[in-house]
């Protein structure tokens, strides 16, 4: 079920392209297919001047990705190494990108994958 549209109204709200690139990943929608497929919320506002709806995030928004998914960007943050380091023990442990019935969201991980591995 999708969010119910909301007015921007407060700071604190992210577009979802400036979020992408606080977590390290750039891809064009990637956080849209990803808000859309029912995996993380989203705030959807109305376009200014009637466009399609706009995808924000607000803060418990942000507070819900961070419960569920790592980056390689947030794991770097976390665990304080290089995430190549972070990655090739991902990848010997067989920890995979989430990607639910073969979906490609790009480098986001489960958090209790990733944490059952490298903490």
């Amino acid at each position: 079920m999708r969010p119910p549209k909301q007015k921007v109204t407060d700071q604190g709200f992210l577009t979802a392209s400036a979020f992408g690139r606080s977590v390290g990943i750039r891809t064009y929608g990637w956080f849209k297919k990803l808000a859309a497929e029912g995996h993380t919320p989203e705030t959807l506002t109305p376009h200014p001047k009637g466009g399609p709806d706009q995808s924000y995030l607000s803060p418990d928004d942000i507070t819900q990705f961070h419960k569920r998914f790592m980056t390689p960007a947030t794991m770097e943050h976390k665990f304080g190494q290089h995430r190549k380091i972070l990655l090739g023990k991902l990848r010997a442990a067989g920890v995979k990108t989430f990607a639910p019935n073969g979906e490609d969201y790009g480098p986001v991980y489960l958090r209790n994958e990733v944490e059952e591995i490298l903490e």
